[in-house]
């Protein structure tokens, strides 16, 4: 077929078989799982829907189906999913997905949202570094993977998208282990009635209520977000920023405007602005002087920092970085784009070197509108600095950040 040779069973093909992909109608799945547990296939991801999710019948031909693949030592991963990805090992089945390993573990319980996930991990420079769209769980299962990606080398963050679990007691003791080790981050699906009824008709999987989700979470240092947009947020921050001390942020802007969404948005999310020593205070005043400024925390720069934020807003992380009542920092300005590149990436440079020599987690916001972004934070960007479209996303990473450090000291 197409100059590829192709066998009428799998029974028929010579040597060991590792994974079986079933694109069959549901009726022609039993026969085949019967093949592969013949022939001994290791692997079995079954693409096909309709079981469980459609009601008795189903769940007892998906039953069906787990029986006959066990018999030979066969695995099921599915229904209804698309299975794993693997660039190690080369096992990459679709062909939109990175060939080259990151670091980024990914599960869901969607197909399509794997997919989604995959790629907007690969988006992010840091990569994904394998996976598995899990489907229905009727016998490997979501918390199997999760298990198997806390205890992979080169996953270093797992970002998943669950729907449901049916062994919540096993979710909590694998998800707490693997939690001390690696950050873990899930989006929930099915938080509501409706959203209950869409996931049963979806992948069949039983949907946890919210209540019991914040409290597994809590126990466990997941890190529960509501959106993708948080999970990337979030795991931008986890991946290249060093953990904090505590939850006392310093808060940098140029203009004031900004800084008062920020203060807003850091205080919603449990984040503490402390007031800076006097020496801090004095220092600041030095640099920038007190007409139209504000020196406290959030610390406003006025007009003469956003223009040349190489030298004030440097100056200020340097500052701000020393003062013992800061965990973190969170970096927003706005100013024109130059059309000198290389000003730009001199700016940057400062900025980063002042970041470096602070040694506390910092995260920038543009604060730009879109197509004006300053020139310094595509820069500090491409060095891996975590750079927010606004200051309310660049709290939220820091807020994450926060949560699951505190989680690791305590336990």
């Amino acid at each position: 077929m197409l100059g590829l040779k192709v066998y009428p069973s799998i029974t028929d093909i010579p040597g060991e078989v590792d994974l079986a992909i079933l694109l069959i109608p549901r009726e022609a799945v039993p026969q085949v799982a019967r093949e592969c547990a013949r022939k001994r296939a290791k692997g079995l991801v079954l693409y096909t829907s309709g079981f469980r999710e459609t009601g008795a019948e189903g769940r007892k031909l998906e039953e069906e189906i787990v029986k006959a693949a066990r018999e030979g030592g066969t695995r099921v991963v599915g229904p209804s999913c698309l299975g794993p990805y693997n660039p190690s090992a080369k096992l990459i089945t679709q062909y939109t997905f990175p060939r080259k390993a990151g670091a980024v573990g990914v599960i869901a319980h969607s197909g399509f949202l794997f997919n989604y996930l995959v790629s907007s991990v690969a988006a992010t420079g840091i990569g994904p570094s394998k996976g598995v769209s899990c489907g229905s769980d009727c016998d490997l299962s979501f918390v199997d993977f999760l298990e198997y990606l806390g205890q992979d080398q080169q996953t270093k963050i797992i970002v998943a998208y669950l729907e449901g679990v049916e062994d919540g007691a096993r979710l909590l003791k694998v998800a707490r282990e693997v939690s001390r080790q690696k950050p873990i981050i899930i989006l929930k699906g099915g938080d509501t009635e409706i959203g209950k009824e869409t996931s049963a008709s979806h992948t069949g999987t039983l949907a946890v209520p919210a209540v019991i989700w914040d409290t597994l979470c809590r126990q466990t240092g997941i890190i529960s977000v509501d959106s993708f947009e948080q999970m990337i947020d979030t795991l931008m921050a986890l991946f290249y920023l060093p953990r904090p001390t505590g939850k006392r942020v310093g808060v940098i802007s140029a203009p004031g405007g900004i800084a008062v969404s920020a203060a807003d948005a850091c205080s919603k999310l449990g984040l503490e602005l402390p007031k800076l020593s006097r020496e801090t205070q004095q220092q600041l005043a030095n640099l920038i002087g007190t007409l139209g400024t504000n020196l406290k925390n959030p610390v406003d720069l006025g007009p003469m920092g956003a223009m040349a934020a190489e030298r004030y807003v440097k100056d200020a992380i340097q500052i701000v970085a020393k003062d013992p009542s800061i965990d973190m920092l969170l970096v927003s300005f706005i100013g024109p784009r130059t059309s000198d590149e290389a000003k730009d990436a001199r700016a940057a440079e400062e900025l980063l070197n002042a970041v470096r020599e602070g040694s506390k987690p910092t995260v920038f916001s543009a604060a730009s509108l879109q197509g004006w972004d300053r020139g310094e934070l595509k820069f500090l960007r491409q060095d891996n600095v975590p750079v927010y479209p606004e200051a309310r996303r660049a709290a939220y990473a820091l807020a994450r950040l926060a949560e699951y450090s505190e989680f690791v000291i305590q336990v």
